[in-house]
């Protein structure tokens, strides 16, 4: 039985090429090239259950991918619930926070799995007492820094979402010594996703509670540094976590505005992601009149 079970595996990943090609996962491969956001999301939609039953054979690589492939469809749930919650659809709006909720979890779920190949304990990550889990951040290498971010970026996402059970709330302690520790084995990865990470960490919360837009713009600079200023979505995170803690409306305006007259090909080979700055820097400039004390003046954060 032991022998068939390897046979079978052995087989599986044999053919995981010939799969990837035939089925259609081979876009994933590609898709940040795509600027079509639509297409993006009908390919990460197509292939999530393919994902999965590949992501059994237990590869590392394939429960990654499975694990930032769940992530990114949530992105999509969320932006349809913030269009929902604009227009007022209550329904539709639950329906996707829902939804997101979910495949966050899935992604997270995949993505300690693969870092409990490196380090058992994080196949426990979220009960394992937090002296044990940090110590076990420090074992791991810049190999597992993939994973590691994947893990922490649905982990917090989905507490994002959950800003009201205190449950779910009190696991942002991980995510912030996770992402720390993606910083010290590699600050470049996924952008600098990290950088980006605590800019909502510091940028999204009150002074009395640790928030300090300062700080949230310098962890931005870093992001603009490693993409050399083509990353559109650091624009978009000076809007919201710098620019409007600050009250800064001109500044608020100003970037966003960027991100639209910016070109479409700003950033080679990462098409996917001008596209996804264009289409929120579009929603949320429409936003600005309900954001901003309409009696301030424009950069006055007084």
């Amino acid at each position: 039985m032991i022998q068939n079970l390897f046979r079978t595996q052995t087989l599986l990943l044999l053919c995981l090429p010939i799969l990837l090609g035939g089925c259609g996962l081979a876009k994933l491969s590609s898709i940040q090239e795509e600027g079509d956001l639509t297409v993006v999301e009908a390919t990460l939609e197509g292939n999530l259950k393919t994902l999965e039953r590949m992501a059994k054979l237990g590869n590392t690589s394939l429960l990654v991918k499975t694990a930032r492939a769940f992530s990114s469809y949530s992105g999509f749930m969320e932006d349809k619930m913030e269009d929902a919650e604009i227009a007022g659809d209550t329904k539709t709006a639950a329906e996707m926070h829902a939804r997101a909720i979910e495949h966050y979890k899935r992604a997270e779920s995949y993505a300690f799995k693969a870092l409990a190949k490196s380090n058992k304990t994080f196949k426990e990550a979220r009960t394992v007492d937090i002296a044990v889990f940090e110590k076990a951040l420090q074992k791991l290498k810049k190999k597992d820094v993939e994973p590691l971010f994947w893990a922490a970026y649905a982990l917090g996402r989905g507490i994002s979402l959950q800003k009201d059970d205190p449950m779910q709330v009190i696991d942002l302690a991980r995510v912030e010594l996770m992402m720390r520790r993606v910083l010290e084995l590699d600050e470049t990865f996924y952008f600098g996703g990290a950088h980006l990470f605590y800019a909502v960490y510091y940028g999204d919360r009150a002074p009395a509670i640790g928030g300090d837009p300062e700080k949230a713009k310098e962890h931005i600079a870093h992001v603009d540094r490693i993409n050399k200023g083509r990353f559109l979505m650091s624009k978009f995170y000076l809007a919201l976590y710098y620019a409007y803690p600050k009250q800064d409306a001109r500044l608020y305006k100003q970037a966003l505005q960027e991100i639209l007259d910016a070109p479409s090909d700003i950033y080679p080979g990462q098409a996917a992601a001008t596209s996804v700055a264009k289409s929120r820097a579009k929603r949320w400039l429409a936003q600005a009149d309900t954001l901003f004390d309409p009696e301030m003046e424009e950069g006055d954060t007084e």
